[in-house]
């Protein structure tokens, strides 16, 4: 993987990661000269790899740069970096993908849905008339994009496992039985070894359609031969019985795709996305219209991060205010725990409506059978975590400012009722102001520190919601209890004084780079915290920050700050 920062070919700086695949990962990355951002897709190189993989990567850029359409992702660029590994360069999409969409809103309005796959269907037209079949097409690989003029489109992407015409040129899979598809989408054909031709794709879209249209797919089981069984022989249930109030039509016209013979499909992409406007009413509703729930009031953007309790958080945008928001998406079919995660979900929701400029207030909440989300304003910045990963141990002067703030905004949380108890670093977004340096002045922008999580009423509302991996201490130094003080980790009820514990542990994690209790067990670190003293900080920072810090870690309540504003008041003078 590569770090932000690192450079490749001396013209494109990583920003950060966007995700990661059987090929490669994929990186946000800035073209230095231009100073615009773009998408890389670097393929990983091992002494391992199979031959056949970087034909694959060759084949993906070659049908990229065949194919020049609105709804086709642009390539812009192609070479290979300093370690002789190829690279990709790609314009930036704004997302989301449709499978996350159709995870937030299925099932979808039939106008949308015939409206979204028309766009598809002329991307993946121009393809098959080109000789070139997508042969992995599925919701992941549709993603919305929004252009400044407003314009919002939707775009197929990663053409990795294309199958293109015979030509002089031509690379071909060392096994031409090989099935490389994502197994819910892929035709029969593409599951005995058959030929792939572009009726494999129609079978595709047909799979999406079905998806969009009921929240579900046409086959389903618990391992892949049940999988691979139903869909070489059995018949799908009608997209009608699975959702009433469908017009029959449009039975006819998504069977039809399922067809198991190539040859009964239909011919082609066009003539499937034409027949469903049909089916649906022949309604020109954009594809973009709003749907239902979350969805009927912001538009989803890209995916930025993962949050507290496994949320999903998205940048998106108001409807009708035009403005950036931050989405915080929990969905209930990833929770196992789903009453104790929404009950803390709302708590701090809730314990979040308070006024501070470092405290991230909730502007909106709502939920249905399939999830909850709270939309809060949108911070373009880093979490302190991703912060304090670029830079190391924190110079005292910049962690010094962020910690007065987050004492600032405790300080309000406590004054109201609510507290901060077990915030770790991923829950802290740090803000650059708009103010700049003078001219010539290499002084870092203002920063600001935004509390964007609290509100747990005891340790239970912790160990309810953590996932197995977290309680066995497999994920110990990730999640919130190396910054929940003893007493509370005890059954205690939280209060100012163990917010102030919190606070430490964040300083000090800020000025060390390392937390300052580390177990495998929640009753190792429990006894950590009563009876380890941890090495103080180092000689560099003024002596009441350290007295300050180390105080605010006490394993007794009574020898710590009283409050937040008694820690600040050491901090700052």
């Amino acid at each position: 993987m590569l770090s932000p920062g690192a450079k490749i070919d001396g013209r494109y700086e990583i920003v950060d990661a966007l995700g990661s695949g059987g090929m490669g990962h994929v990186y946000r990355a800035r073209r230095i000269h231009l100073g615009d951002e773009v998408a890389i897709k670097v393929m990983q190189v091992t002494p391992d790899a199979r031959p056949e993989s970087r034909d694959r990567f060759l084949r993906e850029s070659r049908a990229c740069a065949q194919l020049r359409h609105p709804n086709i992702v642009g390539l812009l660029d192609f070479g290979f970096d300093g370690g002789h590994q190829p690279y990709m360069v790609m314009e930036l999409l704004s997302g989301p993908s449709l499978r996350e969409e159709i995870d937030l809103e299925a099932p979808m309005a039939p106008a949308r849905v015939a409206a979204i796959l028309d766009e598809v269907a002329s991307a993946l037209q121009l393809a098959h008339d080109r000789g070139i079949t997508h042969r992995d097409l599925k919701p992941a690989n549709i993603v919305a994009h929004r252009y400044e003029s407003g314009e919002r489109v939707y775009k197929v992407i990663d053409f990795g496992l294309a199958a293109m015409k015979a030509s002089s040129d031509e690379t071909r899979l060392t096994d031409p039985a090989l099935f490389l598809g994502t197994l819910a989408y892929a035709a029969p054909e593409q599951l005995t070894g058959a030929a792939v031709t572009a009726a494999s794709d129609v079978y595709a879209l047909g799979v999406i359609a079905y998806e969009m249209l009921t929240g579900g797919r046409p086959f389903s089981g618990d391992n892949q031969a049940t999988l691979i069984t139903h869909t070489l022989t059995q018949a799908p249930v009608g997209v009608s019985e699975r959702r009433g109030g469908l017009p029959h039509a449009v039975d006819d016209v998504v069977m039809k795709a399922l067809s198991k013979e190539p040859s009964a499909r239909w011919p082609s992409v066009r003539e499937f996305s034409e027949a469903l406007h049909a089916a649906v009413g022949g309604s020109a509703a954009p594809a973009m219209a709003a749907g239902s729930g979350l969805l009927s009031k912001y538009e989803l953007g890209r995916l930025v991060g993962r949050g507290r309790l496994g949320s999903l958080i998205y940048q998106g945008t108001h409807r009708a205010l035009a403005i950036p928001v931050a989405i915080r998406v929990l969905k209930r079919d990833q929770q196992p725990h789903w009453d104790a995660v929404r009950a803390r979900f709302l708590l701090e929701a809730r314990t979040l409506q308070v006024s501070h400029p470092n405290l991230l207030q909730v502007r909106d909440f709502g939920e249905d059978e399939r999830s909850v989300f709270v939309v809060t304003d949108f911070i373009e910045g880093p979490s302190l975590r991703q912060a304090m990963a670029a830079t190391g141990p924190m110079p005292w002067p910049r962690a010094a400012t962020l910690i007065i703030q987050m004492l600032g905004a405790v300080e309000a949380l406590n004054a109201n009722g609510g507290f901060v108890c077990g915030v770790n670093p991923d829950m802290i977004r740090i803000a650059r102001l708009p103010e700049r340096p003078s001219e010539g002045s290499s002084e870092r922008p203002p920063e600001r520190a935004l509390v964007s999580s609290a509100g747990i009423k005891s340790v239970q509302d912790v160990l309810a919601t953590m996932r197995e991996q977290e309680l066995r201490g497999q994920e110990a130094s990730e999640n919130e209890l190396p910054y929940v003080a003893p007493e509370i980790l005890m059954g205690g009820a939280p209060n100012a004084r163990a917010d102030v514990f919190t606070i430490g542990v964040l300083a000090y994690h800020m000025v060390m780079n390392s937390v300052p209790f580390v177990a495998a067990s929640l009753p190792e670190l429990i006894g950590r915290m009563l009876q380890f003293t941890p090495p103080a900080p180092p000689a560099e920072l003024p002596l009441k920050a350290r007295s300050a810090i180390m105080r605010a870690l006490a394993s007794a309540p009574s020898a710590r700050f009283e409050s937040a504003a008694g820690m600040r008041e050491a901090i700052s003078h």
